[in-house]
């Protein structure tokens, strides 16, 4: 009994571990792939930014060697006008022009250097401020138009203008060969992340294609095992309904034949013969219940279970199913308070059927019925006075083929308590099991009819007060 539930069991684990090892395969080659992609982009903004500080190098080199050049032609155009008597002036201001125009130049990309945080760039600056101050003493002494002095000073911007050159050209080769090394990671990592798209890709198709088909695979076998439920469940009920025709039929003509004959003056007057009669009227209608329990079983598995809702009389009810048993020689007491419920007259007879049945073979031998309107429902108790349900089958006294604890059932088939139960809730009432005084009690609860309600308890008031019912109703106006 417990193989199938552990097998079942065993096999949706393994397939939610596989999905879950899936899932948490899926999700860390997005992780992979998401941190390559963002390596991509952060290599890509740092080879930017080092191509925009190398393009700056660049530019203070080319700013400072423009400075040397146009400074050095100034230079030298105002030794030769001071040693021959030239006039080179417009030549002059031209070239300190363009040496101002590339100064400025300088300093910019120098200061563009320092913003980009290099540690290199402090010596360049040092370089570049010292380049600057000689260069405009140069120019000073150009304006002046003091060619020695000129010629002096320009002796020691060579020595100031090769180590601002030295300094820049050591950051340009740092940071070429910073670019050169970004490019290089990034190749690797773009190579990485498109092997493992093209790999990653047609894996997740393949492994999304696969589930597609193990799950229609699955709904397949699912929908086939579903039809074959259903036609198990359609034979049996077929089965059963047949086989409860086929039993019904031959019942109904050994009980209504045996009925006849316990009229029979000449069967009354004798003992065992009225003996052996009430003996077979009883183990027929035992049998006619046992094949209506299966029948209704059958129902309530597929489904097919309706009740037809009307206002029923609950002593009309009792006297119908307490009529039999008490001409079967079956000693069967009741007392109820006339009211109207609303349920199926079928059920509600099954239901105290199968209760005083289950009296009469497991209880004592005095049996009553009592019932009573309890606010909006109608409390139908069954009592006996035998030693009530063993402690150990309580809690499923309710389910089916439970009995006393037996391996066998005599005379049964375990099916009345549960049909008693789903029939109860079927019509909206409820079933409850408790000992009480020392007796067994049963009880049941159905819903009063609502349709009926002013004229039960105008039954209930004359009942109680003793009256007719025409004089109850003349009372109440």
């Amino acid at each position: 009994m417990r193989i199938g539930p552990r097998k079942k069991e065993g096999h949706s684990r393994t397939r939610f571990d596989r999905a879950l090892a899936i899932t948490l395969i899926s999700a860390m080659g997005l992780l992979v792939i998401l941190g390559l992609v963002f390596s991509i982009a952060q290599g890509s903004r740092q080879i930017t930014t080092r191509a925009s500080q190398l393009h700056n190098a660049d530019e203070s080199l080319r700013a400072a060697t423009v400075v040397r050049a146009q400074l050095g032609l100034a230079v030298y155009l105002t030794t030769i006008d001071d040693a021959y008597g030239t006039n080179s002036q417009t030549a002059i201001d031209l070239s300190v022009e363009e040496t101002k125009t590339a100064l400025g130049d300088l300093a910019t990309g120098v200061d563009e250097l320092e913003s980009h945080g290099m540690s290199a760039a402090m010596a360049a600056i040092d370089a570049a401020s010292s380049y600057d101050a000689t260069t405009n003493a140069v120019l000073a002494a150009i304006e002046d138009k003091d060619a020695a002095l000129a010629e002096d000073v320009w002796q020691r911007h060579d020595a100031e203008f090769k180590n601002l050159v030295a300094n820049l050209e050591g950051i340009r080769d740092a940071l070429r060969d910073d670019v050169n090394q970004s490019d290089v990671f990034l190749g690797r990592i773009g190579t990485l992340t498109r092997f493992l798209v093209a790999f990653l890709v047609p894996a997740a198709v393949i492994f999304i294609y696969r589930e597609l088909l193990l799950r229609q695979h699955r709904q397949t076998e699912l929908e086939g095992r579903l039809e074959s439920e259903r036609r198990l469940s359609r034979a049996r009920e077929e089965f059963i309904a047949n086989a409860s025709h086929e039993l019904r039929t031959p019942l109904t003509g050994i009980s209504g034949l045996a009925q006849i004959l316990a009229e029979d003056p000449s069967i009354a007057s004798s003992e065992s013969a009225s003996e052996l009669l009430h003996l077979i009227i009883s183990e027929s209608g035992d049998l006619s219940r046992m094949v209506e329990d299966l029948l209704t079983t059958a129902r309530i598995d597929a489904g097919a279970l309706h009740f037809d809702f009307d206002d029923l009389s609950i002593t009309e009810v009792v006297s119908e199913v307490t009529e039999p048993l008490v001409r079967a020689g079956i000693s069967v007491e009741w007392d109820c308070e006339p009211a109207f419920v609303k349920g199926d007259a079928l059920r509600s007879r099954q239901v105290l059927r199968n209760l005083l049945s289950n009296a009469r073979k497991y209880g004592g031998p005095n049996i009553f019925i009592r019932g009573c309107i309890d606010g909006r429902t109608y409390a139908c108790e069954v009592i006996d006075d035998g030693d009530g349900v063993p402690d150990h089958i309580l809690e499923r006294m309710f389910e089916r083929f439970v009995h006393r604890g037996h391996a066998g059932v005599k005379d049964s088939v375990g099916l009345g308590l549960a049909i008693v139960h789903a029939l109860a809730q079927g019509m909206g009432g409820s079933v409850r099991y408790e000992r009480r005084e020392g007796n067994t009690v049963f009880t049941v609860r159905l819903p009063l009819s609502e349709e009926a309600t002013e004229f039960q308890s105008a039954v209930a008031a004359a009942v109680r007060s003793q009256r007719p019912l025409d004089e109850q109703f003349a009372a109440e106006g």
